[in-house]
């Protein structure tokens, strides 16, 4: 049984809260495009995937600052 719990999902990214780790949430980003990290090729495939780990307090900072640009 996954103990993932989805707050949002589109074509290639993936929010979500492991219900056993009530402090973080993180976002799992597939065919990254624009940034920095290591690509691996396996079998003449390249395919790309990250998983970032972030403390629900520094997400909620992030989406007040957001937010506050906004208006």
């Amino acid at each position: 049984m996954s103990t993932k719990k989805t707050i949002c999902i589109t074509k290639d990214v993936h929010f979500y809260q492991d219900l056993i780790d009530n402090d973080n949430v993180y976002i799992e980003i597939e065919d990254i495009g624009e940034c920095s990290f290591e690509l691996w090729t396996i079998d003449d495939t390249t395919t790309s995937r990250a998983v970032v780990k972030i403390s629900k307090e520094n997400f909620e900072k992030m989406i007040d600052a957001y937010r506050s640009q906004e208006n």
